[in-house]
């Protein structure tokens, strides 16, 4: 008979172990998490090819399977079946990192897998690409796939109403799905022979953008600036918003200088205006050749301060200017200074 404090204990345990995986949708693998606490390695291992073998698994389900296949392999002392399985694992998860402290016999594997994986350049990639010359369409392509896990794409695609799914195969390492209307957002997922989620380009929640043909636009999609074309995305960029960055440091720069001047100017004007004066109301604190001075000095540095300040507004209403134009720019050198050109976007 158990007491209660063991049962307590294990049911602390058992929760947990559940809360540190996370809630999974596979019916078998809550199954192969108790029989791995129980160290009843093999009945785990044969619930684990259950819950490999369920359709539809999510990612982060199937990387969580196979980080407990390879962990239970290594505790049969099968190392290349452990290997395997980290192989796999670290292909679509290059960063995995075990979420517990194992034996070496778990731990040699993995990471014999994953200097594997470093080696080979072997992590799984999803792209989008453009889609076909003249075709309303979005694609993507699978640069590595060295296990060859991919088999079909499914493409969520929305153009103001909900996703709407389509699943295409890979061909050539390619798929692309139809696209309606003149812009749609879109994100897609690499599925293997069991429907099980291997990675994917884009989310629900942060889209793609497609446009029609003649806008190119294969870019994130960003509010408030969704609907705009990769030009217009990419203007912050531009050679104009350069020299706007440029301007406007100079007008940073002049007014700092200006204000300088203009705290010297009035420090010189102060010295003499507060000069001691005697009873009768002669000035005595200075002699006339230092307020002269001081008065030439004050001239001179307001001057300058005058001149900064102009200096200052104008680069920054130039600056402003060429930041909201935002659009393509020729630098040019004249005999009377600098021109600078632009286009309206």
């Amino acid at each position: 008979m158990v007491s209660l404090p063991r049962l307590v204990f294990l049911a602390t345990t058992l929760l947990l172990t559940s809360l540190a995986w996370g809630e999974t949708s596979n019916p078998h693998l809550p199954r192969a998490r108790q029989l791995l606490e129980e160290l009843s390695y093999a009945e785990a291992a044969r619930a684990l090819e259950q819950a490999r073998a369920q359709p539809g698994n999510d990612r982060d389900t199937l990387l969580e399977i196979l980080e407990l296949q390879g962990v239970v392999a290594g505790m049969l002392q099968q190392p290349a079946k452990a290997r395997s399985a980290f192989q796999t694992l670290l292909v679509l998860a290059p960063d995995y990192r075990l979420t517990g402290d194992y034996a070496p016999r778990v731990v040699t594997p993995f990471f014999e897998a994953k200097a594997w994986v470093n080696d080979q350049d072997a992590a799984l990639r999803l792209e989008a690409v453009p889609g076909g010359a003249g075709l309303e369409s979005v694609a993507v392509q699978v640069n590595k796939d060295p296990l060859g896990l991919g088999l079909t794409v499914r493409f969520h695609l929305r153009d103001g109403a909900g996703w709407k799914p389509q699943e295409q195969p890979l061909t050539g390492g390619k798929a692309s799905a139809v696209m309606k209307g003149e812009r749609v957002e879109w994100w897609a997922q690499l599925l293997d022979a069991r429907q099980a989620v291997l990675t994917s380009v884009g989310s629900a929640t942060a889209p793609l953008v497609a446009l029609a043909p003649g806008a190119r636009a294969l870019v994130p999609s960003r509010s408030p600036g969704a609907g705009k074309t990769a030009e217009a995305l990419a203007a912050p960029g531009s050679p104009l918003r350069t020299v706007a960055v440029v301007c406007l440091g100079l007008a940073a720069g002049a007014g700092a200088a200006g204000g300088y001047f203009g705290w010297q100017s009035s420090q010189a004007r102060a010295r003499v205006t507060g000069a001691a004066v005697d009873e009768t109301g002669l000035v005595v604190g200075i002699s006339q050749r230092e307020a002269f001075a001081l008065d030439a000095r004050a001239r001179s540095q307001a001057g300058w301060a005058n001149v900064l300040f102009g200096v200052a507004g104008a680069a920054a209403i130039a600056g402003g200017t060429l930041w909201v134009l935002g659009a393509p720019v020729t630098v040019s050198a004249t005999p009377t200074g600098v021109v600078v050109g632009g286009t309206l976007p």
